[in-house]
């Protein structure tokens, strides 16, 4: 599996609406449509809106905006709003979909940091909106350093989707994402779930834990004691 194939994920996590239960979660593709292009501080973003009501359109160029002024990307805003209105979604859910993932992506870029790429922000976003908490993500930054989070974000997104405990799942992934290399294992890891997840949560738990042991990627040393610190006395009895 390719880096690409885990950011299809991403899209594939992000759709408007429940995803099915199956692994396979199809996203329709987009017909090329005359447009109206929303200039923002990062690039002009495609917004086609006549697909929408005049209210929507303006409803949602509000929050558009709004997410401009916050430093946030609004490309994924853009895009929920265009699949949205592709699916026949009721205009009102759209509205709230798009303004629930600016909210997202807000607190995405307070986990992450200010320097944090769209592609991160946008896969922090999908992690919190799944469940996860902006603890999570901020120790997948920490596990990473100044490399991408975006590959362990979209495997912790999918391991917790698919089953496995939030603690067991993110215990893993940051242990995986200090390891050379560790795009590919993660996503070995993420491919070893889904395949064992069919038969159920306890399964997939399992699966996890036997590729982990497999990877001999050991776990986060604990930092040592400094010699300085003094003993804490015991209570008296």
């Amino acid at each position: 599996m390719t880096l690409s194939a885990a950011l299809l994920i991403v899209a594939q996590i992000a759709a408007v609406g429940t995803p099915p239960t199956g692994d396979t979660i199809q996203v329709p593709q987009m017909r090329s449509q005359p447009v109206v292009t929303a200039t923002t501080k990062r690039s002009p973003v495609a917004f086609d809106a006549d697909r929408f009501d005049s209210l929507t359109a303006n409803a949602l160029r509000g929050l558009f905006d709004d997410a401009v002024e916050l430093g946030l990307p609004v490309r994924p805003l853009v895009n929920r709003a265009l699949e949205g209105a592709a699916r026949r979604v009721p205009s009102e859910r759209i509205v709230r979909v798009v303004r629930e993932h600016a909210a997202a992506l807000h607190h995405a870029k307070r986990a992450l940091g200010d320097l944090s790429r769209e592609d991160e922000l946008e896969a922090a976003a999908i992690a919190l909106r799944a469940g996860l908490d902006e603890r999570a993500v901020e120790a997948m930054r920490t596990s990473r350093g100044r490399e991408s989070v975006v590959v362990p974000l979209v495997v912790l997104t999918d391991l917790v989707r698919r089953g496995v405990p939030m603690a067991n799942a993110q215990e893993a992934v940051a242990r995986l994402a200090r390891a050379p290399r560790s795009d590919d294992i993660l996503l070995g890891l993420q491919a070893t779930v889904a395949k064992n997840a069919q038969r159920g949560p306890g399964m997939a738990l399992d699966a996890l834990n036997r590729y982990v042991q497999a990877t001999g990627v050991p776990p986060a040393v604990a930092a040592p004691i400094s010699p300085d610190r003094k003993p804490v006395r015991p209570p008296e009895p």
